[in-house]
């Protein structure tokens, strides 16, 4: 062996460990969760997307929730019986994880999808109508269900006690709505005007007069639509597809109703759908800010329930609780 050999050996034999124990420290990765990965997390907020498109499709809001239970069901399952990569059987994480799911795929991405559709309502506001789009659409509700109880081609020569009794209805609500709240202790008058869960854009706290006003209009357009359809003309709040069904249905309502009464049942059946389709409309709206809101808000609620929620308030309190057992 010459001197290079003896003075360069240790260099070359010294890089080539550091070398191995880099590529060591390589294969050391991070463990991934695939249950905490897309797609599959995605399954987590199937119940946020029920919760949000719930006012437009009831039934396709409640399936949504089964998707999401399944993947809570397996993540609290693979929490408690798994550390990571290693089998070890825990309560206390497989508890953690159940408060984890809870808060960050239940209680606060909900909270955030109806605070989202609230605040897209209030917007409504700064309308014509000065009034929030639940505000109108209750206005809306009212007017299909009054009209449907009433016997519409009475008011043909008077449209007054139709309007004035529709007017009535909705201050009537209105007073009662104020009503129960004003009765309501201090405390829970707080809770009920913070919490997203509730309507705190109800009609009890709409302006009386712009209530009024929205309500004589919707009244009126009923009459004057429905006057309209009598003549078989368009009306011009009516879309074209309603109008062409009226039309449609008329042969068929012939052999239903009597010759004096057809027309105006056919007339009714389609002022209903254009209710329907009004209510609709501001049911989307509202959707539309859900869906925003759970956009926005999903990563801070899981670093907020992660970070804040579990690291400084359930494993302190589940360090606590072993410790005083131990002491037993």
């Amino acid at each position: 062996m010459n001197l290079v050999d003896i003075y360069t050996k240790p260099i070359i034999n010294s890089s080539e460990k550091n070398i191995r124990n880099s590529f060591k420290e390589n294969d050391k990765k991070e463990y991934n969760d695939p249950l905490r990965k897309w797609p599959l997390k995605g399954l987590a907020y199937s119940n946020e997307l029920g919760a949000v498109v719930s006012g437009i499709s009831p039934k396709l809001g409640t399936a949504l929730w089964i998707p999401a239970l399944m993947y809570f069901g397996a993540d609290i399952y693979d929490k408690y019986k798994n550390d990571e990569t290693q089998y070890s059987p825990s309560k206390r994480r497989g508890l953690k994880e159940a408060i984890f799911q809870a808060m960050a795929s239940v209680v606060l991405p909900t909270a955030a999808v109806k605070s989202g559709q609230k605040i897209l309502s209030l917007l409504g506001l700064a309308t014509k109508t000065g009034l929030s789009i639940q505000n109108r659409q209750t206005v809306i509700e009212k007017s299909l269900s009054y009209m449907q109880t009433k016997s519409l081609h009475t008011f043909e020569n008077d449209k007054n006690p139709y309007i004035d009794g529709f007017k009535n209805a909705i201050s009537t609500m209105a007073s009662d709505l104020q009503g129960d709240f004003k009765a309501l202790p201090k405390s829970k008058k707080l809770l009920k005007l913070i919490n997203p869960m509730n309507n705190f854009d109800s009609i009890a706290f709409a302006n009386p007069q712009r209530l009024s006003e929205f309500s004589e209009k919707q009244a009126k357009n009923v009459l004057e639509m429905r006057e309209k359809l009598m003549q078989n003309e368009k009306p011009q709040q009516l879309s074209k597809k309603l109008f062409k069904k009226f039309l449609n249905i008329q042969d068929e309502y012939k052999k239903i109703y009597p010759q004096d009464r057809y027309l105006g049942k056919a007339a009714k059946s389609i002022l209903k759908e254009y209710h329907q389709t009004q209510i609709f409309k501001n049911k989307m709206i509202k959707t539309a800010g859900g869906f925003i809101a759970l956009a926005l808000l999903l990563k801070p609620i899981d670093n907020f329930v992660e970070h804040i929620v579990i690291k400084k308030t359930v494993e302190p309190g589940l360090d606590y609780f072993s410790k005083s057992l131990k002491k037993e």
